[in-house]
Protein backbone atom coordinates (compact mmCIF):
# COMPACT_ATOMS: atom_id res chain seq x y z
CA UNK A 1 0.00 0.00 0.00
CA UNK A 2 1.66 3.25 -0.96
CA UNK A 3 1.86 6.24 1.54
CA UNK A 4 -0.34 8.28 0.01
CA UNK A 5 -3.35 5.54 0.00
CA UNK A 6 -2.10 4.27 3.72
CA UNK A 7 -2.73 8.26 5.03
CA UNK A 8 -5.86 8.56 3.16
CA UNK A 9 -7.81 5.55 3.91
CA UNK A 10 -8.70 7.31 7.14
CA UNK A 11 -11.92 8.73 7.77
CA UNK A 12 -12.14 11.77 9.59
CA UNK A 13 -9.18 12.05 11.95
CA UNK A 14 -9.65 14.80 14.66
CA UNK A 15 -7.80 13.82 17.02
CA UNK A 16 -4.50 16.32 16.76
CA UNK A 17 -2.22 13.10 17.89
CA UNK A 18 -2.93 10.96 15.61
CA UNK A 19 -3.09 12.64 12.55
CA UNK A 20 -1.86 11.99 8.70
CA UNK A 21 1.91 13.86 9.16
CA UNK A 22 2.54 11.32 11.67
CA UNK A 23 1.36 8.06 9.58
CA UNK A 24 3.25 10.12 6.84
CA UNK A 25 6.41 10.82 8.55
CA UNK A 26 6.95 7.41 9.73
CA UNK A 27 6.48 5.96 6.47
CA UNK A 28 8.73 8.11 5.48
CA UNK A 29 11.32 7.33 8.27
CA UNK A 30 10.75 3.99 7.38
CA UNK A 31 11.11 4.17 3.51
CA UNK A 32 14.55 5.69 4.21
CA UNK A 33 15.72 3.40 6.46
CA UNK A 34 15.19 0.64 4.09
CA UNK A 35 17.09 2.45 1.70
CA UNK A 36 20.25 2.59 3.54
CA UNK A 37 19.83 -0.40 5.51
CA UNK A 38 18.53 -2.69 2.71
CA UNK A 39 16.25 -5.49 2.09
CA UNK A 40 17.74 -7.64 4.47
CA UNK A 41 16.14 -5.58 7.44
CA UNK A 42 12.78 -5.34 6.06
CA UNK A 43 11.15 -7.56 8.60
CA UNK A 44 12.56 -5.30 11.52
CA UNK A 45 11.71 -2.27 9.42
CA UNK A 46 8.06 -3.36 9.24
CA UNK A 47 7.35 -4.21 12.53
CA UNK A 48 9.02 -1.08 14.41
CA UNK A 49 6.65 0.78 11.66
CA UNK A 50 3.79 -1.37 12.79
CA UNK A 51 4.29 -1.05 16.62
CA UNK A 52 4.56 2.75 16.34
CA UNK A 53 1.38 2.88 14.19
CA UNK A 54 -0.15 0.48 16.42
CA UNK A 55 0.93 2.56 19.51
CA UNK A 56 -0.48 5.73 18.06
CA UNK A 57 -3.92 3.80 17.14
CA UNK A 58 -4.43 2.66 20.91
CA UNK A 59 -3.82 6.09 21.83
CA UNK A 60 -6.46 7.31 19.85
CA UNK A 61 -9.18 4.69 20.47
CA UNK A 62 -8.29 5.28 24.42
CA UNK A 63 -8.90 8.89 23.87
CA UNK A 64 -12.21 8.01 22.03
CA UNK A 65 -13.05 5.31 24.27
CA UNK A 66 -12.39 7.88 27.54
CA UNK A 67 -14.67 10.93 26.19
CA UNK A 68 -17.42 8.48 25.79
CA UNK A 69 -17.54 7.13 29.17
CA UNK A 70 -20.07 9.43 30.90
CA UNK A 71 -19.05 10.25 34.37
CA UNK A 72 -19.92 8.42 37.51
CA UNK A 73 -22.66 9.79 39.37
CA UNK A 74 -22.77 9.82 42.86
CA UNK A 75 -25.38 7.17 44.87
CA UNK A 76 -29.40 8.78 45.02
CA UNK A 77 -30.08 10.53 48.30
CA UNK A 78 -33.28 8.58 47.79
CA UNK A 79 -31.89 5.39 49.95
CA UNK A 80 -33.59 2.99 52.13
CA UNK A 81 -31.62 4.14 54.86
CA UNK A 82 -32.54 8.04 54.34
CA UNK A 83 -35.91 6.44 53.97
CA UNK A 84 -35.66 4.83 56.81
CA UNK A 85 -35.21 7.79 59.45
CA UNK A 86 -38.10 9.83 57.22
CA UNK A 87 -40.16 7.31 59.50
CA UNK A 88 -39.69 8.65 62.86
CA UNK A 89 -40.13 11.92 61.69
CA UNK A 90 -43.73 11.24 60.11
CA UNK A 91 -44.58 9.18 63.13
CA UNK A 92 -43.47 12.46 65.53
CA UNK A 93 -45.15 15.17 63.02
CA UNK A 94 -48.28 13.10 62.54
CA UNK A 95 -48.42 12.10 66.52
CA UNK A 96 -47.95 16.08 67.50
CA UNK A 97 -49.38 18.17 64.75
CA UNK A 98 -52.37 15.62 63.73
CA UNK A 99 -53.16 15.60 59.84
CA UNK A 100 -51.84 19.21 59.38
CA UNK A 101 -48.17 18.25 60.80
CA UNK A 102 -48.02 14.77 59.05
CA UNK A 103 -48.91 16.30 55.74
CA UNK A 104 -46.00 19.52 56.29
CA UNK A 105 -44.05 16.92 57.21
CA UNK A 106 -44.42 14.86 53.85
CA UNK A 107 -44.08 18.55 51.57
CA UNK A 108 -40.96 19.46 53.25
CA UNK A 109 -38.93 15.75 52.83
CA UNK A 110 -40.43 15.39 49.60
CA UNK A 111 -38.51 19.14 49.12
CA UNK A 112 -35.78 18.17 50.52
CA UNK A 113 -35.38 14.93 48.49
CA UNK A 114 -35.87 16.77 45.16
CA UNK A 115 -33.18 19.66 45.84
CA UNK A 116 -30.54 16.82 47.21
CA UNK A 117 -31.29 15.00 43.84
CA UNK A 118 -31.14 18.04 41.57
CA UNK A 119 -27.81 19.08 43.03
CA UNK A 120 -25.82 16.00 43.43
Amino acid sequence: MSGARLASSGRGRDNARVSEPTFEQELAATLAARKELGPARDKELIAGFLDRIEHELDAHIDERIAARTPAKRRASVVHPGNLALCIPIIAVAGGVGGVVGLVATVIALTIVFIYAETNR
